[in-house]
């Protein structure tokens, strides 16, 4: 990742998110963005506060605020609250009962990565023209990645929210109206997502060795296969996925997406995680380093605290457990995600080891060692075998059923459990096959913040989490035991209470109250 080196104008409204560790930013009277954009030094900065930004978002401004698991996984039936620890946003949150004040329904952080990509996206060009260093090329990367992660932001808006307002342009002038209405998330999709992902694969350079930390080629040809997933347009998203089996790894293999051998293999699963620069399926993931920005400190990360989250009960029993016992699954996974044995026989279920160098197949607890703090952590956006399973799922979809089991099969076979016969009768409907698929990109994709997502996308949220929430909710004293109420509206988030503070024209979204 770039130098951090942020200055003056790149924040958005002035106001809506800072890094506590490395920015140090002025209001927008202190100097007009023209100015901060006279050379490649400026345009690098630049690129890195937008990406700072975001990075900020997922893995959080301080420890356990990591809103990559928030929005993606701890709604899901993945995790739950520990409940000698937990807090109140963590209880709304597991027990569906999230409130406006809850701090992880505020938006203004992805707003934020969102000003400075259109900063970008205006300005870039004039650096371009005064400064010779920068060529056609390099011009064309930088605006590409800034339209992407603008799309990629109100992607996460999209899923979380719904509607929003919609800006395309630096806010420059503090005498214009700083207040817009909502709009149709049908909208930010159609005219807004789409177009960049569009615009930023047309500047992009193809065929080049995916960069990783930031957004290229497979970088954004996976973010469009996720959106058109999301609007159930499976035709586009197989178009969208096929353009990315055409592009390289950071290792600079293509991906090519014929067979198993092109993910990574199972005996070196694990540096997906921990060392994805040497991975052919990673395709883009988040670096957090210690050293210059501190402990990243999420739930699933090394902390010295108590964790406030645990693996729910259910996966711990149906697949974690297991493979504690005599005749454990041959599935390489488990193991290497959480720490089966600490704490045993009651375990904690909160010893989340995904993304730390461990044994691929450990008989007892890890120690643990308080030098994991010092580890960077890569946090993955995407990477081969979730496009795989997403393919598997857009060609069942569409009816070819035989690609979609080879596809899902692929995946399986990497894990080392038995693949899936065309024929076998739980794969007799699409939704059967749909839910095989769903049930493995559950396991595989384990804290990678796509569950919940997924549940929303193929409208289960009421199947899945109305069971658990009952559970969930029944051991919290609640004897009317609701289940998931309102799952059309509730699937979405609301509106922080200060963001419907600072702008009177939005509106609450239904199923919540002010």
């Amino acid at each position: 990742m770039y130098k951090i080196k942020i200055f003056a104008a790149l924040l958005f409204l002035g106001s809506l998110g800072s890094c506590k560790k490395f920015l140090d930013e002025k209001p927008l009277a202190d100097g007009t963005l023209e100015q901060h954009y006279k050379n490649m030094y400026d345009v690098q900065a630049a690129m890195a506060g937008m990406y700072s930004a975001f990075q900020l978002e997922m893995v959080g401004k301080e420890q356990y605020t990591e809103k990559y698991l928030y929005w993606g996984e701890y709604r899901s039936d993945n995790f739950d609250r520990f409940i000698s620890y937990t807090k109140d946003y963590v209880d709304e949150i597991v027990l569906n009962s999230i409130t406006p004040s809850n701090d992880f329904s505020d938006w203004s952080g992805l707003y934020t990565t969102i000003g400075r990509a259109n900063n970008n996206i205006k300005y870039i060009p004039q650096a371009a023209q005064l400064d010779s260093r920068i060529t056609t090329a390099m011009q064309n990367d930088y605006l590409a990645q800034s339209y992407a992660l603008r799309a990629m932001s109100y992607f996460y808006i999209v899923r979380v929210w719904g509607d929003a307002p919609i800006w395309l342009e630096p806010y420059e002038d503090v005498q214009k109206p700083a207040e817009r209405a909502r709009e149709p998330k049908e909208k930010l999709l159609k005219d807004v997502i789409i177009p960049d992902l569009e615009k930023a694969y047309s500047l992009i350079t193809k065929d080049a060795r995916s960069p990783l930390w930031t957004i290229g080629e497979a970088g954004i040809c996976a973010i469009m296969a996720d959106v058109y997933m999301w609007q159930g347009d499976h035709e586009n998203a197989i178009k969208w996925m096929e353009k990315l089996f055409l592009a390289k790894s950071p290792t600079n293999v293509t991906y090519a997406g014929l067979n198993e051998t092109n993910l990574q293999d199972a005996a070196t699963w694990k540096t997906i995680f921990t060392n994805p620069s040497s991975s052919k399926e990673t395709i883009w993931s988040i670096h957090w380093d210690y050293l210059k920005n501190g402990c990243a400190c999420m739930q699933t990360s090394w902390t010295a605290n108590n964790k406030q989250v645990i693996v729910d009960e259910g996966i711990w029993t149906n697949w974690f457990l297991p493979q504690t016992t005599a005749t454990p699954s041959p599935d390489i996974r488990p193991k290497q995600t959480l720490d089966v044995y600490f704490g045993m026989p009651s375990n904690k279920r909160d010893r989340f080891i995904k993304w730390y160098p461990t044994e691929a197949n450990p008989t007892k607890a890890d120690p643990w060692p308080a030098t994991n703090q010092l580890l960077p952590v890569y946090l993955t956006m995407y990477r081969l075998s979730d496009i795989y399973l997403l393919y598997a799922e857009a060609l069942n979809a569409r009816g070819d059923k035989e690609k979609a089991i080879k596809y899902l099969n692929f995946v399986r076979k990497r894990a080392q459990v038995p693949v899936y016969d065309v024929s076998a009768p739980e794969l007799a409907t699409a939704y059967g096959l749909e839910t095989a698929i769903l049930n493995e990109r559950q396991m595989e994709l384990f804290g990678e913040g796509k569950r919940w997502f997924d549940l929303v996308r193929t409208n289960r949220v009421k199947e899945v989490m109305d069971p658990i929430l009952k559970r969930r909710q029944e051991d919290a004293g609640n004897l009317e035991m609701p289940g998931f109420l309102d799952p059309q509206n509730r699937a979405y988030w609301p509106l922080n209470r200060n963001v419907l503070n600072s702008n009177s024209l939005l509106v609450q979204n239904p199923g919540y109250t002010d």
